[in-house]
């Protein structure tokens, strides 16, 4: 199994006059009220929200559940390009993202990476084989310096006991999951390529401060799509011929009718 090297582990959370307490991070932060009374002076960027074979995840974590997690587990800190997870290993935790962002995707066994889903803070991964026991069938990795808490059994137990709630949590995640690769299939018969392209891109872009672009690069929208390359960059030329997108480096701006449908929060 092919299996790229480790990058070292960052363990600084913030720089060195601020608080060093194994609080929620930036994102975090933005949710639930700091631990540490100099947060007031710690910068907080907008994060933008999971995607997830192309569709929006909401949050599952509240603020009071990142308190929960933080209060009973060590936070794990994970450089850019970390593996969190191999594709094969044990599924004997699953994770919970407090910040940053985790690529979920696969290597081939000649080393090419195929995204699925871009996860943020928030988000949970890797239930299906904690709970049934099968190995793990993607490898998931740190998009930039993540920050994350490994929930095992016994930490699972004790959640649960203290507040039910979070036995629901999972069940919902699960539904969500579920429902939203429903969707998916739907959309795949029912769309063609350039349909979903620019339902994605809506998507993306409600998550920019202006509504208005969407980063990624062709290679990551053909892998969230499921298409080549070469079919997604025909269906990009197809938009930017309709006026609907201008392509820039590490960018796609939508206009038009796209436009207005991402400053709209109606579903895309």
């Amino acid at each position: 199994m092919f299996r790229p090297a480790f990058h070292p582990a960052v363990h600084c959370l913030l720089p060195t006059n601020d608080c060093r307490k194994p609080h929620p991070l930036p994102h975090a932060r933005k949710i639930a009220a700091c631990y540490c009374a100099r947060n007031a002076t710690t910068r907080c960027p907008e994060m933008p929200k999971s995607y997830h074979l192309a569709t929006p995840e909401r949050s599952e974590l509240s603020a009071r559940e990142f308190a929960e997690l933080t209060a009973y587990a060590k936070v794990q800190h994970f450089a850019d390009g970390q593996f969190v997870q191999h594709r094969g290993d044990p599924g004997d935790v699953f994770w919970a993202i407090l910040d940053g962002h985790v690529t979920i995707g696969r290597h081939s066994e000649d080393g090419v990476f195929t995204h699925f889903a871009v996860l943020a803070a928030g988000a949970m991964f890797g239930e299906l084989a904690f709970l049934t026991g099968m190995p793990r069938q993607d490898d998931a990795i740190a998009q930039g310096e993540a920050s994350l808490i490994a929930i095992d059994r016994p930490l699972l137990h004790r959640l649960i006991a203290a507040d039910v709630r979070w036995a629901e949590l999972m069940m919902a995640n699960l539904a969500q999951r579920l429902g939203g690769a429903l969707n998916i299939i739907d959309a795949e018969r029912r769309l063609n390529t350039t349909e979903r392209l620019a339902n994605m891109l809506v998507v993306m872009a409600r998550n920019e401060a202006g509504r208005d672009v969407a980063r990624a690069t062709q290679q990551q929208l053909a892998d969230l799509l499921g298409v080549s390359r070469m079919t997604l960059g025909a269906s990009l030329a197809e938009l930017a011929q309709q006026n609907q997108v201008r392509q820039h480096y590490g960018y796609i701006q939508l206009l038009g009718s796209l436009a207005e449908r991402a400053a709209n929060l109606d579903p895309p």
